[in-house]
């Protein structure tokens, strides 16, 4: 028995001993391409301001590079801020978990997209009665903003995006459906890793690979998940949250 115990032990060393290489192994390649998303408008900011401080440029000229400067600095600032999230969510994030109206909540990110996103159609399908939930608002507020910012960068800015709320079931749920190109089958959970970007037009404008876990490690960290689904058309993301 004395025997057995000890190799159940040594097992378990070797395994804790394996599991940390792959953990090193990956934090590795997270912080390399965390870099290597930070090195191109560090490059872009950098180049821009070398050619205004050296060169001699008319107005026009002047101006674009200003703006070239402060878009690829507003970049930057994003990844930084989503990589700040990332390790809070890792760490054990902290939630302020009020009552809420999930329909409030929705309603919000159906008003706040048309500032952001002029071109984008974005509506509402909500019950008549309240659906009451446990959430942290401003955490399921980001959710579903990287939800729609991840729609608007599928659909050129220029697309139609639903949001279906429904009280139900046992865990409140909020649909996310956009007409963009869609996500295959084979990709609808690799999306949730870090700093994965798919090939095709769901990346053409520039997101970094980090909304959508994020959004899904927001609502896990609530009891909830963020899901890939089949839809009708495009992409469908299912949020779910506990029931108040």
């Amino acid at each position: 028995r004395v025997a057995t115990a000890l190799d159940d032990m040594l097992d378990d060393v070797v395994g804790a001993e394996q599991a940390a290489r792959d953990a090193e192994v990956r934090l590795r390649a997270f912080l390399s391409d965390a870099a290597h998303e930070l090195r191109t408008p560090v490059a872009g900011i950098r180049a821009a301001a070398d050619t205004l401080v050296r060169a001699d440029l008319d107005g026009p000229e002047r101006d674009q590079l200003a703006a070239h400067v402060a878009r690829e600095a507003a970049r930057a600032s994003r990844l930084i801020d989503d990589l700040l999230t990332m390790a809070r969510v890792d760490r054990g994030l902290e939630l302020h978990v009020v009552d809420a109206d999930l329909r409030t909540v929705v309603e919000a990110e159906v008003r706040r997209v048309p500032l952001v996103h002029p071109s984008l159609r974005i509506r509402a399908e909500v019950p008549d009665a309240a659906v009451p939930v446990r959430i942290d608002v401003d955490r399921i507020a980001q959710v579903l903003s990287n939800l729609v910012e991840n729609a608007a960068r599928a659909t050129g800015g220029r697309g139609s995006v639903l949001l279906t709320v429904d009280g139900s079931g046992p865990g409140a749920r909020v649909t996310v459906d956009d007409d963009g190109p869609g996500i295959a089958g084979e990709d609808r959970e690799r999306i949730f890793d870090r700093l994965v970007r798919l090939d095709e037009g769901r990346v053409s404008s520039g997101g970094v690979g980090l909304g959508l876990p994020i959004a899904r490690g927001i609502a896990r960290a609530h009891g909830g998940d963020v899901r890939c689904v089949p839809g009708d058309a495009g992409a469908r993301f299912v949020v779910t949250v506990p029931r108040g």
